[in-house]
């Protein structure tokens, strides 16, 4: 799985939505309006996981893009505030341990000692002064547990590359990794190879065709391989990933097989739907009820399907929570994580703070500015009170 940067370009009438790599043409393709946020537009940038099949890249997630800074993380270290005088110390030699005898103590020696305990006492005094608190690093995002990823086989792609002619096999190969356009890549890198050394260049078209007659069986003994892998772990593998092997089954060549596992497929994915979503529901109500407002919010702005609503009397009640706990005497820090977490959960539209920090900081100033968009209210009266 490959991770890049896109550009979201337009809006299918299906809801979908096309993109491209960030500053080029090529890749490009299709992401499911259910992996984005609902507010997306055109120009939107994200970072987003994608995964090589026989007809291109398909979009298996879609994460935020994180905002380039020229500034690295700063640990400030700060002092007591003491003044000491400068300490100078000499290390001893160490005595052999092998000898017996120990050497007549002599007043240079127990001298010595005292300067070696003197020295030593001021040297941990200074560390322990030195000694300062961890930085704090705010957590803008919730720690969800990581879901597990669809891992398909290879079962029903070696027995259709083993009923391939011989002649045809490497042809398939090529296919199943990189897909057509890989194909046309390899069939041109070759050619180019066999005009510098003078040598008859490899039939393209001829090589399409076959590759033409072959894909079909390719692509549907590729979605068997995934379509069974998610049938198997359907308890616990991603719900995109389910989603994805649904729709990808539009796409293959319908036969019995695929029709009972496509059939399969979507009954256990209604099933996972409505199980992870009563449980999503309770959770969000338990931490609510438990006075967690920053983990309810984030919950709350991730469903197990996306467009899954909040009941309205929940959605009050959080919003009502969010509302009382954005007061002036609240420390920025904590201040600014809520409105964080506010900005991109479903009651955005309904968060009005009975105060503002008087004493706001430049990260509290930061995190305003990056949600002014969702939450533009906010923004004007941090604007109005000219911070």
């Amino acid at each position: 799985m490959a991770k890049i940067e896109v550009e979201i370009t337009s809006q299918r009438e299906d809801g979908s939505w096309t993109w491209r790599a960030i500053g080029a043409r090529e890749p490009k393709g299709i992401v499911d309006a259910s992996l984005l946020t609902s507010d997306v537009t055109v120009g939107a940038q994200f970072l987003v996981e994608t995964e090589h099949f026989i007809d291109g890249l398909v979009v298996s997630k879609v994460f935020e893009r994180k905002q380039s800074s020229n500034k690295g993380e700063i640990i400030e270290i700060i002092g007591s505030g003491k003044t000491l005088d400068p300490v100078t110390t000499q290390l001893a030699k160490k005595k052999n341990r092998k000898s017996s005898k120990r050497a007549p103590s002599t007043k240079s020696g127990v001298s010595e000692k005292k300067d070696k305990k003197f020295s030593k006492k001021n040297i941990e005094g200074d560390n322990s002064q030195r000694k300062t608190p961890k930085a704090k690093k705010r957590k803008t995002q919730a720690e969800y547990p990581k879901t597990k990823r669809l891992k398909a086989k290879r079962h029903y792609r070696n027995k259709a590359l083993k009923n391939l002619p011989n002649e045809t096999t490497r042809i398939g190969e090529i296919l199943l990794r990189n897909g057509l356009p890989g194909l046309r890549k390899a069939i041109s890198d070759q050619n180019q190879i066999a005009k510098r050394d003078n040598e008859p260049e490899i039939p393209e078209e001829l090589l399409l065709k076959l590759a033409e007659h072959i894909y079909p069986d390719l692509k549907t003994a590729e979605w068997l391989d995934r379509a069974d892998a998610a049938i198997k772990s359907i308890e616990t593998v991603d719900l995109r990933d389910i989603r994805s092997v649904i729709v990808a089954s539009d796409n293959v060549q319908k036969n019995d097989d695929v029709r009972s596992l496509s059939e399969e497929l979507k009954n256990g994915f209604t099933k996972r739907v409505e199980t992870d979503q009563n449980k999503w529901l309770k959770e969000v109500i338990s931490t609510l009820k438990e006075g967690r407002i920053v983990r309810a919010l984030r919950l709350s702005s991730r469903p197990p399907k996306a467009g899954f609503p909040l009941p309205e009397d929940l959605l009050n009640d959080l919003a009502e929570a969010t509302n009382s706990a954005l007061t002036s005497d609240v420390s920025p820090s904590r201040w600014g994580t809520l409105i964080e977490a506010a900005a991109f959960s479903p009651i955005h539209d309904r968060v009005d703070p009975q105060g503002i920090p008087s004493n706001t900081d430049e990260e509290l100033l930061k995190i305003i500015q990056k949600i002014s968009k969702k939450l533009p209210s906010v923004s004007e009266k941090f604007d109005s009170l000219k911070v």
